[in-house]
């Protein structure tokens, strides 16, 4: 596979020594202060999950010796150090000291605490933990949903839930000897209650013991437990119906799922469910979503959800893309789908019934070889798309007024970049700091200096690049994808720089690492990974990855977003803010190619 990017035909050598700059843009040097010590990770009072050990970072005097609890520490020659440290349970404590060459000494104390995490109950006395009793959220469901119910306790028990109003005794069984108990129940049509109690009950289970209803205070050591969520069952007749309030929001594949689709300002969406803060909305007899309540506004009942009929298609060539009008009378949900082999752009429908009797053809199109439809489900159907060209260079999807409008995107013909629009996007800004170094250097800075360089270097091979950002401002993740397009943007590729998770060992997984979303990009991905590999020997592969990133999936052109180096390792860290590292990585992004084709 060819792929465009990187593309200038300027290699700088690489330099593992740093250049001197102002201690604005890079690592302090602190050699001549008092004795310091400083800690970013874990902060003071932090409350930790069940993890056997965790990274800890931050700075001393350059030059110093270092332990934490009396087990030395590596400290880099700036200062920086970064370490795992073993965890127990409960509260933990850390002594920090460290020694200037001048013989100064300074000392910090670290507290925080560590969840127990699992923990078997004891067999005897019968115990039922409160507080693991589940759903802890508010349920709103209707017929056919399924409320589900668990908690945990002394192992080897009888275990029961009750609905107030519905059901008193409704089985639970026990997973793996573990003390963990789980039952259903499916709602039945025509069940209603409100704000009704959901309590368990758990009773030891003798052996030889046959199974027995259980009773609270009529058998011994029964012990009973209400769930924090209240069930509320509506039984149907006029639905609930919410509209979408905000720009863009996400739909997800469960109330604490992934992404799935978009939903945008104006969309009227039925409201079938609720838990917690999320409603379950219904897109098609066979497509839901979860959506955050804050971004919806339930209307006055009576109201219709979005729906239309998909009438007569219109085809439009103009500079540089083909437009495809589809009127409709509402803003429906859809969801967007590309193929590569073939090339094939897919959009679902939800709430559209077709009757499309004409699709009016531009003579003078080259772009877009064939347009169809077809009713997948009683009220979602597709518009499928057939391009003329091979690869896919971008495309927009968007409303203009209650007309649905596809926009294909002309694909790139020359074999350079001369006079290809580039959004360069630096990565946080403003308020959001993105990740923190040892010296308390930030991402967001690294970023915009990179991302300049990158800018000043397609400018020399004659593209023309622009910065989403090109100062310390803040920015949204929706409002970069939006500006790139404003700008007929060919590329985009956000600059960042990586740090880890709880639960992740930095001193193993780091080093550089690009990320993808769309089809259309992963071969710009592939090829900007493959110049990591080659032109910074000195980091190690993070990996190519796809990625479920906003400006990744948000975007409409082929898009990257690529982590530099680890920030939170003191070496990488002084690597990322060294003038010569950073001309390098901006390099590494932008070399020579023989051809800025997507495919071979």
């Amino acid at each position: 596979m060819t792929a465009v990017g990187p593309l200038l035909s300027t290699e700088l050598p690489f330099s593992s020594t740093p250049t001197p700059v102002a201690l604005s843009t890079t690592v302090p040097v602190l050699v001549s202060t008092p004795a310091f010590v400083t800690m970013l990770h874990p902060l003071e009072g932090a409350k930790l999950p069940a993890l056997r050990e965790v990274f800890v970072f931050g700075a001393v005097t350059p030059g110093s010796t270092m332990t934490i609890n009396g087990s030395t520490v590596p400290v880099h020659a700036k200062g920086g150090y970064l370490t795992m440290i073993a965890l127990l349970p409960g509260e933990m404590a850390l002594s920090v000291d460290a020694k200037a060459p001048n013989g100064a000494f300074a000392h910090l104390d670290r507290r925080f605490s560590v969840s127990a995490g699992f923990v078997l109950c004891p067999s005897t006395p019968t115990s039922l933990l409160k507080d693991s009793v589940s759903p802890a959220d508010d349920l709103l469901l209707g017929a056919g949903d399924t409320v589900r119910v668990s908690f945990q306790g002394s192992p080897q028990g009888q275990a029961e839930f009750a609905i107030k109003g519905l059901d008193r005794h409704i089985p639970m069984v026990e997973s793996g000897n573990r003390g963990v108990y789980e039952g259903s129940y499916v709602i039945k049509p025509g069940q209603e209650v409100r704000q009704a109690g959901i309590s368990v009950t758990l009773s030891p289970l003798r052996p030889g013991e046959p199974s027995k209803t259980l009773v609270a205070g009529k058998k011994r050591n029964v012990r009973k437990e209400e769930a924090r969520g209240r069930l509320t069952i509506e039984s149907g007749g006029v639905p609930r119906v919410g509209m979408i309030t905000e720009d863009v929001v996400a739909a997800r594949t469960a109330a604490d799922g992934g992404y799935d689709l978009f939903l945008y300002r104006g969309m009227r969406v039925r409201l079938t469910g609720k838990i917690g803060s999320q409603w379950r909305v219904r897109l098609s007899a066979t497509q839901s979503g979860w959506v955050k309540e804050a971004a919806v506004q339930e209307l006055p009942r009576g109201t219709a959800a979005s729906q239309s009929v998909l009438a007569n298609i219109t085809i439009i060539h103009q500079a540089e893309s083909t437009l495809i009008r589809v009127p409709l009378s509402d803003l429906l949900p859809y969801r967007v789908e590309q193929g590569l082999d073939p090339p094939l752009l897919t959009l679902t429908l939800y709430g559209a019934t077709d009757k499309t009797e004409l699709i009016r053809y531009d003579p003078e199109d080259p772009l877009v070889r064939l347009v169809r439809w077809r009713q997948v489900s009683a009220d979602a159907c597709q518009v499928i798309i057939e391009p003329r060209f091979k690869t896919w260079w971008g495309f927009d999807v968007r409303y203009e007024g209650s007309t649905l409008v596809i926009e294909v995107r002309q694909p790139w013909t020359q074999t350079n970049l001369t006079g290809m629009p580039i959004a360069v996007d630096a990565g946080h800004g403003g308020s959001d700091r993105g990740a923190v170094g040892p010296h308390g250097t930030l991402e967001k800075d690294a970023n915009l200096m990179i991302a300049r360089l990158v800018k000043d270097l397609l400018e020399k091979a004659g593209a023309k690049p622009f910065l989403t950002r090109g100062a310390d401002v803040d920015m949204s993740l929706y409002d970069r994808p939006r500006m790139a397009w404003k700008n007929r943007a060919r590329l985009f590729v956000s600059v960042h720089c990586n740090s880890s998770g709880l639960g992740e060992n930095p001193l193993w997984n780091n080093g550089s690492s690009v990320y993808w979303a769309q089809p259309q990009s992963q071969a710009l991905a592939q090829a900007l990974h493959a110049s990591y590999r080659k032109n910074v020997p000195v980091l190690p592969d993070r990996g190519l990855f796809y990625a479920d990133f906003a400006v990744c999936r948000m975007t409409q052109m082929p898009s990257v977003l690529t982590e530099q180096a680890y920030i939170i390792i003191p070496e990488q860290e002084d690597l990322l803010f060294d003038p010569a590292f950073q001309t390098t990585l901006a390099n590494t992004i932008v070399r020579d190619r023989k051809s800025t084709r997507l495919n071979s």
